[in-house]
């Protein structure tokens, strides 16, 4: 689903918290709330709300407005801080005004000796208003700015390009790629060399073609504009290389002349139909030549629709490249319009080569080795994901400062500086910052407070600390308020994976989009790190990182939202946990915490968000948890707790718990059932232990109700995302959706036939795949949609899926040491999409094999995953690859095939031997007629023939 229809689902898009306006949208909806007829409050309180939310309004708008402009004076600035900090402290306020009203007949009541709780900010609400309208000549001014029609990037991506290493290499493999495709797509993120990658393949080929145009596009474009630019460079070509059969000069001369005089004409504006009169002026242009054009940085598919629209089929062998930073766009590329995906990387050893050769001119060769490989680890995340960009940057950053300041080896003080406090303004990274600048600013402000987020995880020895484990990171989003939907989180998550912000597959920060983020959140304030303050406006910290004992004073800690507290060096022996009274999200992991720190911690009442995963001293929750009525997600993995207390099952609000790696056996709730329980994570992968599970039963032990199993008695280790519609309420199976059973199994456990045949995704490890276990699977659970078997032990035989059964599986993924396991007969899993496999190794085999992906009809795509480090240089796995390759060429749906990392092929099936007869006579015409044609004219291009 896209982005902008999960923004629109959104219930209460007015209300997210910000890093723009802070948390001045949720407070203008709780007083438009408390304006209600649910509360009954003494009239001046009512008369200090309309008051207070009439002048906040127009605020909220403008601050929405000024965010991330780079052109604001100090006043703006220190107005917007001003802004922001007044909305933290009228939410906290507003939250403890309402928390002490009574209850009357369904609705909330304000006796008379309650004064109002708004009257102390009257006074700096008029006043940020007041400010506001002097503002507001600004904002206007913004809105009615001419968009950017240059990239600020542009003079320096094309410089020193011969000393960018392993360019040669990359520039030919896709000069071969584009002799087998019509349209190449380059992708990558910011400073990866996408742009340069594409003119030296330009430079190279560009004479061979009649028209050619090289034209970049920056965020929010006019389109009108980028489709004049493409005319008047693909016109320029055609008039100096001479014209192609078909078109006149003249007539050429004519339609570049009326799109040129629209252009100039109405330069700053566009409309629908002056972009379909360019779009059809190119196309007609370029109907019977052959071209070259290369599109730069393509940031919305919109965009390149447009674009692609005014670019011809003419069968004249012309070539499209297009470059972007965002997955979605070039893999729609790929599968709606047939383009190669190619992915700029950039491995460690290049970077080291290339920092070298830029510090060579300035520092001595012994000290050269050692700092090239300093500097790439910065500037990047291994094996492939490191920016060239950055590592010039960071080498001529370096060698400035040691020029200048005589900087003798401190190469961890200048580097600390960097990365947290210099990093916007070192003049050597300008173009680096230019460019993460153009991402960043591009995206929605939802997102881009989002990814400011993500760094309150610290970074040690230059790479991020962990994994960015998106059900977490999506829940304290919630928990933040900057988002209030799971699936709008979610999205938000993919698109900054689609948009190269985020890692695929690692879900970390590169050390340089840290350092970015993280000089952006000082900034505004947004998130203090180690308890430093951020900005001259740095008066409280609402969100705090610490990876050391160093802490703020009390009063600073008392305004703070969320905490976040990383690594060992952290042992929270000083740090006043009671002092964090407004405290909504606090996550502390791998630490020294103790149980006695518990206690202290129970007492935030504000919490939405407790994680103390990896806290390994912990050994029970107290009674005291019962408090925290405001908790929406516990997470207590890789503790030593072993029984939760029957508290947990009257916190009203909680919808996550999360035992993962815990020693929790058993789950019990008190006589007042939690019905809005919906989410709850079970782990256990302990050896030789068991996990009581709540299933179906309900037994009375000590006056609590223990939900224990149907038959009474522990089950296997396994994981299980298990979802409540009724805390311990009786049904016949167990109500999940995904069952993992961890460990290994000679067969199907019998309480997973006996329970667990409605789970929609079953992932299970077989020592052995009996018959009737096959046959199980197939028409004992109805509603299996996934399924993943992990083979311990190669099977002797080929284990043959046959018809029937298997009714609305759609993904079937396959581990086993050796390929060549499965084969599929016909009327198998018919609604199969897609088909992975993990392969460790394999000898050539003599045998014939057949997979028989033919019977699947539904089938989309195939994945081979092969070896630890996922390589495919064994013969039998290559020989399998090759046996699908063949079977997906024949299969009648358009089969996408993945090997590892590398760029997906398409196979599509084979034409008859009619077809390809007809298609070579068509093509020796073809060839017949285009020599004729330069033979008369006389006036061929040259150079490579892609």
């Amino acid at each position: 689903m896209e982005l902008c229809e999960e923004s629109a689902r959104e219930t209460e898009w007015f209300a997210a918290v910000t890093a723009a306006t802070g948390a001045l949208g949720p407070v203008l909806v709780k007083l438009t709330a408390l304006l209600g007829a649910e509360y009954k409050l003494q009239e001046g309180t009512r008369r200090d709300i309309v008051s207070i939310k009439s002048e906040l309004e127009p605020v909220h708008d403008l601050l929405g407005k000024l965010w991330g402009r780079e052109d604001l004076d100090v006043a703006c600035t220190d107005w917007m801080a001003e802004a922001r900090e007044l909305s933290y402290d009228m939410e906290d306020d507003i939250d403890g005004f309402t928390l002490g009203l009574e209850r009357d007949d369904g609705g909330f009541i304000q006796w008379e000796a309650t004064d109002s709780p708004f009257k102390e900010f009257m006074e700096r609400v008029k006043d940020v208003s007041k400010r506001c309208g002097k503002m507001q000549k600004v904002g206007d001014t913004i809105c009615n700015s001419t968009k950017l029609t240059t990239d600020p990037r542009a003079l320096f991506l094309h410089k020193d390009a011969s000393e960018l290493v392993g360019m040669e290499r990359k520039k030919e493999k896709l000069i071969e790629q584009l002799q087998e495709h019509e349209m190449v797509c380059i992708v990558g993120s910011a400073g990866m060399g996408k742009t340069t990658l594409a003119d030296l393949v330009y430079q190279k080929i560009g004479d061979g073609f009649q028209c050619r145009a090289f034209v970049s596009v920056h965020p929010s474009p006019n389109m009108t504009e980028i489709l004049g630019t493409i005319l008047s460079q693909v016109a320029a070509g055609a008039m100096s290389a001479g014209t192609g059969s078909g078109t006149k000069p003249a007539a050429q001369q004519n339609i570049v002349n009326d799109k040129s005089i629209s252009l100039s004409e109405k330069s700053g504006t566009e409309s629908a139909a002056e972009q379909n009169d360019f779009i059809k002026g190119i196309s007609t242009f370029l109907s019977d030549k052959r071209y070259l054009v290369i599109i730069d940085d393509i940031w919305q598919w919109e965009e390149w629709e447009d674009i692609r629209k005014a670019l011809p089929k003419n069968n004249l062998r012309c070539k499209l490249i297009m470059t972007t930073r965002v997955r979605s766009i070039a893999k729609k590329c790929h599968t709606e319009q047939g383009a190669h995906v190619y992915e700029q990387r950039f491995g460690g050893a290049d970077a080291a080569r290339l920092s070298a050769t830029r510090l060579s001119k300035s520092v001595e060769g012994t000290n050269a080795k050692g700092l090239s490989t300093k500097i790439a680890d910065m500037s990047g995340l291994p094996p492939y994901y490191f920016c060239p960009l950055a590592v010039i940057c960071l080498s001529s950053a370096w060698a400035e400062s040691h020029v200048q300041q005589g900087d003798d080896g401190e190469w961890n003080t200048w580097a600390s500086h960097v990365l947290d406090d210099g990093f916007l303004s070192t003049p050597s990274l300008k173009p680096l910052v230019q460019s993460l600048c153009l991402g960043f600013n591009d995206l929605p402000v939802q997102l881009r407070t989002c990814l400011l987020y993500c760094t309150v995880y610290p970074q040690l020895n230059g790479i991020a600390e962990g994994l960015l484990y998106k059900e977490c990171l999506v829940r304290k989003w919630i928990a933040e308020g900057f988002v209030s939907e799971v699936k709008v989180a979610e999205a938000y998550f993919d698109k900054l994976v689609s948009m190269n912000l985020l890692h695929l597959g690692m879900h970390k920060l590169d050390p340089i989009m840290r350092a970015f983020l993280v000089c952006k959140a000082k900034e505004d304030n947004f998130i203090a790190y180690d308890g430093a303050g951020n900005s001259s406006h740095a008066k409280k910290m609402r969100c705090l990182s610490l990876t050391t004992d160093r802490y703020p004073d009390e009063d600073v800690l008392s305004h703070t939202r969320s905490l976040v507290v990383s690594g060992q060096q952290c042992r929270l022996d000083g740090v006043p946990l009671k002092a964090f009274k407004k405290l909504r999200v606090l996550e502390i992991k791998s630490s020294r915490l103790q149980n006695i720190h518990l206690v202290d911690i129970c007492g935030l009442i504000w919490l939405k968000y407790l994680d103390l995963m990896g806290c390994g001293h912990i050994t029970e929750l107290p009674r005291e948890i019962g408090r925290l009525q405001n908790l929406e997600t516990l997470h207590v993995e890789g503790t030593c707790i072993g029984k939760l207390p029957t508290e947990i099952g009257k916190l009203q609000h909680l919808r996550t718990l999360d035992i993962s790696g815990a020693k929790v056996r058993e789950l019990s709730c008190s006589k007042d059932k939690n019905p809005l329980l919906s989410v709850v994570f079970y782990t256990h992968r302990s050896s030789g232990q068991k996990l009581k599970l709540p299933l179906c039963n309900i037994s009375s032990s000590g006056g609590e109700e223990v939900i224990s199993s149907s038959e009474g008695k522990c089950r296997e280790d396994l994981s299980i995302l298990v979802l409540f519609n009724h805390f311990g309420e009786r049904c016949e199976v167990l109500p999940v959706r995904m069952l993992r059973v961890a460990g290994r199994h000679m067969k199907i456990p019998q309480w997973v036939k006996l329970d667990l045949r409605n789970v929609c995704s079953l992932d299970i490890r077989l020592c052995k795949l009996m018959h009737e276990d096959l046959e199980f699977l197939k028409t004992q659970m109805p509603n299996l949609q996934a399924l993943e078997l992990r083979f311990e032990v190669l099977p002797r035989e080929l284990v043959a899926i046959t018809g029937g059964g298997f009714s609305k599986l759609k993904t079937f993924y396959v581990d086993c040491r050796l390929p060549r396991v499965i084969t599929f007969e016909e009327g198998a899993m018919p609604k199969l999409k897609h088909l992975e496999f993990k392969f460790y190794s394999g000898p050539a085999t003599s045998q014939d094999y057949s997979m028989g992906i033919m019977h699947l009809p539904s089938l989309k795509r195939v994945v081979f995953r092969c070896s630890e480090y996922y390589t495919m240089d064994g013969p039998g796995i290559s020989a399998t690859i090759e046996v699908v390759r063949i079977e997906a060429a024949q299969h009648p749906n358009k089969i996408t095939l993945y090997v590892n990392d590398m760029e997906p092929e398409v196979t599509i099936q084979k034409e008859s031997e009619e077809r390809k007869h007809i298609r070579e006579q068509r093509e020796q015409l073809y060839r017949a007629a285009e020599r004729r044609a330069k033979r008369d004219k006389n006036n061929a291009a040259g150079g490579i023939q892609c």
